[in-house]
């Protein structure tokens, strides 16, 4: 296993292990989802995470197929030995010898292994690579796949919101102001180059020095709209192109369309990747007037049970080993009827995305209308709407204030070099510098999230992490 990107990265890996909801959504969404466009998670090694919800999977999955031999092989042993009606009755009291057994020893090594992975694994960052299951091998081409998304050019959405994968907004604004020459020039002003603006901003904002601040051009594309639109979609039945030539992103710098939108993005990791700032800015004109939007989103921590992970102790003792097992009696008898019903469920992950392929590519063959956009990124899954500190609502300020800074001022000085009249043009923009940014009044909360103190030490945070999983 490769060190993660960002700490994000190691905690939806826990997540993935021992959290068979979320796990369900990744497959359901980004590892099986390969007709529809998967978003970007910024700060998100997503190929890692995918790996450790197969691993999950695959681990839960022996589990309970092991667990329902046994059942099987002693139910069946009973109606051979004491016939059908008095062969029910032993078999249940069965249950309660060597079948809770081997429940209690599997369920007792799953949670040993879970325990391992995430609180000794996913903390020291073990740089050698596990060897792949069949299983896992099968899903090699999709991971390499998911790799190649995250640094794509183009965003298709689905939806009302084009900035999917950004998390939440927290402003916007937009103004036209006039771009006549000033009176007193005496030569004729340059011409006015959208291209050269939008390289003057991103040479001014790479000089900002925000640690994890990257400049990209991007297209966001609507996903209902591309069916016939080969620049972005060259097979119906595949997901459309996350990369396309530079020259058609540069056509869109003036060119405008309803459904197809270029912007300048410009974003920042910080907290190590708990929080990621992102800026939408667009610039266009006409012969009289300039254009200008921005949009400013964040992505907030995880929920705050994602973090509990740094709670377990990296060292598992013999005490420790021997207080899973006493952990795992009760769930063992009380999920040792329910194995056949769970290993099929656990099994049929592997073979739903054949299944929902199939349904998918139906919807293509009918509904000329069919959406490519994202759905939400894995990032955005597990996102909480509250800040952790109260130090994080102050960065997201000071990066927003930063960068549209930033931002105006670039415009003002290519104005001022093209010899056209900035007056307008400043107004608007010390209203909007001073303006500010208020977090409390958008989606994200400045409260502080509390991670929890657990009072055992070990029994009320495994039970807490592992409550849903059989890991």
């Amino acid at each position: 296993m490769n060190k993660p990107k960002y700490d994000i990265t190691r905690y939806l890996c826990a997540a993935a292990e021992i959290g068979p909801r979320f796990r369900t959504k990744v497959f359901e969404q980004i590892i099986d989802n390969t007709i529809r466009y998967v978003a970007p998670s910024y700060g998100v090694d997503v190929p890692l995470v995918a790996r450790h919800c197969i691993r999950g999977q695959i681990r839960d999955f022996v589990v309970e197929s092991l667990l329902s031999i046994v059942l099987i092989y002693a139910f069946f042993s009973s109606l051979k030995s004491y016939g059908i009606v008095s062969g029910v009755f032993y078999f249940v009291l069965t249950l309660f010898t060597y079948p809770w057994l081997f429940a209690i020893i599997l369920r007792w090594s799953n949670l040993y292994f879970g325990y391992k992975i995430v609180a000794r694994d996913l903390k020291t960052f073990d740089k050698k690579d596990y060897k792949s299951s069949i299983i896992e091998a099968q899903y090699e081409d999709r991971m390499n796949e998911l790799e190649k998304l995250q640094d794509g050019n183009v965003v298709y959405y689905s939806g009302y919101n084009p900035f999917v994968g950004s998390g939440f907004r927290l402003d916007g604004w937009s103004f036209v102001c006039s771009i006549e020459k000033q009176e007193e020039l005496e030569s004729e002003p340059q011409n006015f180059s959208i291209y050269v603006l939008y390289d003057l901003i991103e040479r001014n904002m790479n000089s900002l020095k925000i640690p994890n601040l990257s400049v990209e051009d991007k297209l966001f594309v609507n996903g209902r709209e591309i069916r016939e639109d080969t620049r972005f979609l060259q097979d119906p039945y595949q997901s459309p192109i996350s990369i396309v030539a530079d020259s058609l992103v540069d056509e869109y710098k003036e060119r405008n369309e309803e459904n197809i939108r270029y912007y300048q993005t410009v974003k920042v990791v910080g907290w190590q990747g708990n929080i990621v700032f992102s800026s939408f800015f667009r610039v266009t004109k006409n012969e009289k007037h300039l254009l200008v939007e921005a949009n400013y989103y964040a992505l907030p921590p995880l929920e705050s049970q994602y973090y509990e992970i740094d709670q377990l102790s990296s060292s598992i003792s013999l005490g420790r080993v021997m207080k899973m097992g006493a952990t795992s009696i009760i769930p063992a008898i009380l999920q040792l009827p329910l194995s056949p019903f769970r290993a099929v469920k656990y099994g049929m992950t592997f073979l739903a995305g054949r299944k929902d392929n199939r349904k998918n590519i139906k919807q293509v063959d009918i509904n000329q209308k069919f959406d490519y956009g994202a759905y939400q990124s894995i990032r955005e899954m597990a996102a909480s709407k509250n800040l952790q500190y109260f130090f994080q609502k102050n960065d997201l300020n000071m990066y927003k204030l930063q960068i549209e800074r930033c931002f105006t001022d670039s415009i003002v000085q290519y104005l001022k070099s093209t010899g056209i009249d900035i007056s307008e043009f400043n107004q608007r923009k010390e209203s909007i510098i001073n303006h500010g940014i208020m977090i409390n009044g958008g989606e994200i909360n400045g409260d502080v999230v509390s991670v929890g103190t657990l009072k055992n030490k070990f029994i009320n945070q495994v039970r807490s992490a592992f409550k849903n999983s059989s890991v």
